[in-house]
């Protein structure tokens, strides 16, 4: 594996670590306030709010801890 494969690799296992349990969280909170929506609709909510935290929070951290 040349070592680009390898650190895409190691990049989508950190992302992959880091989303998950944003992800399940959110989901389980989001249907605990919203029972009766149906799931598109918590959805919506709740994919905003994952990009979001990805792009501002989740992978600059990510860039910041491979860099050194």
């Amino acid at each position: 594996m040349t070592r680009g494969r390898a650190d895409r690799l190691i990049f989508c296992v950190l992302v992959f670590a880091a989303v998950y349990p944003l992800v399940t969280a959110l989901s389980y909170f989001m249907q605990s306030i919203t029972p009766s929506w149906p799931l598109w609709q918590r959805h919506l909510v709740v994919v905003p709010m994952i990009v979001t935290t990805m792009v501002f929070v989740i992978i600059p951290g990510i860039n910041r801890l491979r860099e050194h």
